[in-house]
Formats: C-alpha cells, structure tokens, sequence
C-alpha cells in the first residue's frame, strides 16, 4: 500500500451565492464523488459560522487515488466558479507522483498559498473507531 495523500483547499464563497454553494458542494459530495471514487477514505466540506468561506478535506490511500480524483472532477471545475469567489490556500500533505504534480500545476492560481508537507513520518486511520 502507498503512504496516504491527504488534500486541503479552502475558498471564499460569492456573495449571495451561499444556498447555491451548499447545494452545489453537497451534489458533488454525494453524487460524483461518492459514488465514482471507492478508494478515496474521506471528502468533508465545512463551512465558517458566517457562509463566507467554505474547506474541503480529502483522505487518499495514495496519490494515484488524488490524481483519479482530479480526472472525475475535471469536467465540474470551472462550473464552481459560480459561486466560489477566491481560492485561498491549498494543502498537500503526503508524497505526490510527478504525475500528480503536472495534474496540479495545472489548477494552480496566482498568489494562492500552496502548503505542500510531501514527507510522511507516521500515522493511522480508523474506519472503525471505538464509541
């Protein structure tokens, strides 16, 4: 098994376009990514208390899981800018293929802070933690 490859992205969200935002955020949760991605571990979308900003966390076994993950979405991208206004930062943690490297730098906006921690030491996920 790979080493797993997680992924952090956090936007703002247009001005009245929040209701827009959540319903178009939970479609892509439950109908594209859920359903299309088996060996993704986890997706969350979060919003602040506000409706201003919104994150997204992802949970890959690898990074071939992330760069499927990129070829599922590619076609819904540039819809979300509907309603996301500003990408603020992105996170990459864990170690990434050159291929997923490529895929990437293909998204990448200027001046968004890309955070990338491609060295993993250690860790554990429960799928079934205990109550």
């Amino acid at each position: 098994m790979g080493q797993p490859f997680v992924y952090v992205g956090t936007w703002t969200i247009k001005e009245g376009k929040l209701d827009e935002a959540r319903k178009a955020l939970a479609e892509h949760c439950w109908d594209l990514v859920e359903p299309n991605e088996p060996r993704m571990i986890a997706f969350h979308v979060f919003f602040d208390e506000e409706g201003k900003t919104a994150s997204v966390v992802q949970v890959h076994p690898d990074s071939a899981s992330m760069e499927f993950h990129m070829e599922v979405i590619s076609k819904h991208l540039s819809g979300a800018f509907d309603y996301i206004d500003t990408i603020l930062s992105e996170q990459y943690y864990g170690p990434m293929s050159q291929s997923l490297a490529e895929t990437l730098s293909k998204w990448e906006t200027p001046g968004v802070t890309v955070t990338k921690r491609p060295e993993y030491l250690a860790g554990f996920t429960r799928s079934n933690a205990a109550p």
